[in-house]
């Protein structure tokens, strides 16, 4: 790797809410495909935990994001969700979210593992 200076447009954090997640990127997104459900896609799954190595993914669910919300600096969308899994991994595609300046992410996938779902 060689650092270019340069801070590609990508997902900083992704954080759980009690009805969905809050995602902070690195530079504005375009407010319209951040407001468009249909930017996102959101799955869950779990493993089987037993004594030996490796799991196949199971339980797969899909949620729906029911609505995504731009804070005012465009910097976080507040992405509303049905159908959150404690004990999964939720594996967010965002091939439809871009920047202000109208730059695909870096890596348009994120995953957050719900070990709790936060208290409201």
């Amino acid at each position: 790797l060689v650092w270019t200076g340069k801070t590609p447009f990508e997902v900083q954090t992704l954080r759980a809410r009690h009805d969905g997640f809050e995602l902070r990127l690195t530079e504005p997104v375009d407010p319209k495909t951040a407001a468009d459900v249909d930017a996102y896609d959101l799955e869950t799954y779990t493993y089987i935990y037993h004594k030996t190595y490796g799991s196949p993914e199971v339980d797969r669910t899909s949620p729906t994001i029911t609505k995504a919300v731009v804070s005012d600096d465009g910097r976080a969308v507040r992405l509303y969700v049905d159908g959150l899994q404690r004990g999964h991994v939720h594996e967010l595609h965002l091939d439809g979210l871009r920047s202000a300046a109208g730059r695909p992410l870096l890596h348009a996938a994120a995953y957050y593992t719900m070990n709790r779902i936060p208290a409201p």
